[in-house]
């Protein structure tokens, strides 16, 4: 019963992660939906006047973002309750009686995907939007530049953060719908609520994902009095952190 150590436990976990369709739709679709946005992006700055500066044509082109991060946080929600819709939850927590364990094992194996697929979509993000351009006066936003670079990859850091947060979403509410609408919630209600600080905004938004992303992790430079790009995707990790933990105090607690 004890025998199973977490390595164990994360190979289970990845075989039943890579082995159901959604999954595999889920990051797909994240990094399609960045795709079109940045080529959408693109085309859109065919014909502007002015013609668009680099940084501009680059940061919009990680907009696709936002509906990438509902995907993967999707993910993250369902890699918890699939088990619970299922009642294979039962099978697992008999084979591995160590719940911190499993939700751990859960947490390594999904964020790794997501982080994986999260990179790929910021990417495809960039690249979409450069495609779209080439042949034009718009000046190419170039990987070399350490600045797209940092963009490029924090956002994807961003998005493997949100399906943690899934992770964690997941085990605390154990029902898929309740759950992915709790993590929508999470996601988009504190930006609307920032916005009634006023002046305050600003200082607000500094704590508020979607504003993170959208002003400091996927833009070259963030807009002022918002934390670095970095910082906003450790800040990200905390928020991950503290939903498996709440997630893990449940899950030893409650019946399966």
């Amino acid at each position: 019963m004890n025998r199973y150590g977490f390595r164990h436990v994360a190979r289970m976990e990845w075989i039943k992660l890579r082995s159901v369709r959604s999954t595999w739709w889920l990051a797909i679709a994240a990094v399609l939906a960045m795709a079109v946005a940045g080529a959408a992006v693109g085309l859109g700055y065919r014909s502007h006047t002015p013609v668009a500066t680099a940084a501009q044509i680059f940061n919009n082109s990680l907009a696709g973002a936002i509906v990438a991060q509902l995907l993967l946080g999707a993910l993250g929600v369902l890699m918890v309750t699939g088990e619970y819709g299922t009642g294979m939850i039962r099978s697992t927590f008999a084979a591995v009686p160590r719940r911190r364990t499993v939700l751990a094992a859960k947490a390594a194996v999904c964020g790794g995907l997501a982080l994986t697929a999260g990179l790929a979509a910021s990417f495809a993000g960039y690249l979409g939007g450069q495609l779209a351009i080439r042949g034009t006066a718009i000046p190419a936003a170039s990987l070399g530049d350490p600045a797209i670079l940092r963009a490029v990859v924090l956002t994807g850091g961003y998005l493997g953060a949100t399906s943690l947060i899934g992770v964690g979403v997941g085990a605390v509410v154990r029902h898929s719908g309740a759950a992915v609408g709790t993590l929508f919630a999470l996601l988009f209600v504190p930006m609307i609520a920032a916005g009634l600080f006023g002046e305050s905004a600003v200082a607000v938004g500094r704590f508020v994902p979607l504003l993170m992303l959208l002003n400091s992790i996927a833009v070259t430079s963030p807009v002022p009095g918002l934390f670095a790009g970095w910082v906003s995707v450790l800040l990200m990790g905390g928020y991950a952190a503290a939903a498996i933990l709440c997630g893990g105090v449940l899950l030893r607690h409650r019946d399966a």
